[in-house]
């Protein structure tokens, strides 16, 4: 039984070895990256705030408000595809922590509060369209556009648990993204990337209340390129080469 399993392991990965071989044209790299994550949660109630209208004080519970920044730490692997000069297609996946650090407020008659933090494990598989954007930098610099699709593995609500504890596991929202990309040696580039993460649909809504949040996030990295360079020049070109007299 194992000698089967390890003869079947081997194949998949002589396989996929020639597979990358063969479309290394199409697949231009392969990286991996570690990131520190600043996000925040949001809360709308819409709810009336004078106590003849709203008797059992909803719109406190919670306020509508912004919390303060939590910093957490994200890891991931991508490929970078397309034999485009100026245009490449990334997919990834991608570990990210987010949350909140929050000032609850636990009892709106005496102001009573705690600062705690809620916390959510994401597990992300993320798509982008990335350009090259020559700015007359030695290094390699390029803009991204593109969707992240996230399941949530484990999450901490200790703060408005009622609200943040209902949030969905799956969501999808926008990714806007920079970065700049620097030789290193042969196929080796390092890499910088700073990415914006918002929601634009709640994460729970009930009632007039809604929950939304943000994340800035500050990658890098190390990609190794199937040919020797950055960007546009690691095309193949077929024009003859001049090598003098």
């Amino acid at each position: 039984m194992m000698k089967n399993i390890r003869l079947v392991l081997v194949f998949s990965i002589l396989s996929f070895s020639i597979s990358l071989q063969a479309q290394h044209r199409f697949l231009q790299g392969i990286a991996v990256f570690v990131g520190e994550t600043s996000s925040r949660d949001r809360y709308i109630n819409l709810y009336p705030r004078d106590f003849q209208n709203d008797p059992t004080f909803l719109h406190a519970r919670p306020p509508s408000h912004k919390s303060a920044e939590l910093e957490n730490f994200s890891v991931g692997i991508f490929l970078e595809m397309l034999r485009s000069s100026t245009w490449r297609w990334v997919t990834e996946i991608d570990y990210c922590n987010k949350g909140a650090v929050e000032n609850e407020l636990l009892n709106p008659i005496t102001d009573q509060k705690r600062i705690t933090a809620n916390h959510y494990a994401n597990i992300q598989w993320n798509n982008y369209l990335k350009r090259w954007i020559d700015l007359g930098f030695k290094f390699k610099t390029y803009a991204m556009l593109g969707v992240r699709a996230e399941y949530t593995l484990s999450k901490s609500t200790p703060a408005y648990s009622y609200i943040a504890g209902n949030a969905r596991k799956i969501t999808v929202s926008p990714d806007v993204g920079i970065g700049a990309e620097f030789r290193i040696k042969g196929p080796w580039n390092f890499f910088i990337e700073e990415h914006y993460n918002p929601d634009v649909i709640p994460l729970y809504t009930t009632g007039k209340i809604s929950l939304w949040n943000r994340t800035w996030e500050t990658r890098l990295g190390i990609i190794y390129r199937f040919k020797s360079g950055i960007g546009s020049v690691d095309l193949d070109c077929n024009a003859p080469r001049y090598h003098g007299r």
